[in-house]
């Protein structure tokens, strides 16, 4: 019997913080005290979105990319080999150009960041087998659909 009476008081405290919950969240719902509701409103001038060509510009040839890596003890030195591109600042004032922009850098499947150059090093580096994914995009992100991969260790 004495289990039973341990086992019900610790149903109704768990019932009576329950509802302290649920009536602290309708109250904050109906409240809204961080204004959540309001819908977004600048104060800045609107910036109209660019578009980029589907396809090259008559005459222009399309961009291509291949990578050379050489790895020395926990370091990778990335040699990225384009042809038709032209690494560029990050402008997100200027309009794309076709044939210019930056990469975006993936190891092992997760986004490290963004590259404007074409050789950059990889440090502390840990040891064993890495994929390294390099996409090329225009300088508003937009991507070209050019990418190189490779495999590389690290001992």
């Amino acid at each position: 019997m004495k289990v039973f009476i341990i086992s019900m008081r610790n149903l109704i405290l768990g019932g009576i913080v329950f509802l302290v919950v649920l009536v602290a969240g309708i109250v904050l719902l109906v409240k809204d005290p961080l204004h959540a509701s309001d819908p977004y409103r600048s104060a800045d001038e609107s910036v109209t979105a660019s578009t980029v060509p589907m396809e090259p510009p008559t005459g222009s040839a399309k961009p291509s990319l291949n990578m050379d890596i050489k790895v020395d003890g926990t370091t990778a030195e990335v040699s990225l080999l384009t042809k038709n591109f032209q690494f560029v600042p990050d402008d997100m004032s200027q309009q794309p150009v076709f044939g210019q922009g930056h990469a975006h850098l993936f190891i092992d499947g997760e986004a490290k960041g963004m590259i404007y150059q074409p050789e950059f090093l990889l440090k502390k580096l840990p040891k064993g087998e890495h994929e390294l994914r390099v996409e090329l995009n225009y300088s508003n992100h937009l991507p070209y659909k050019i990418e190189a991969t490779q495999k590389f260790v690290v001992k």
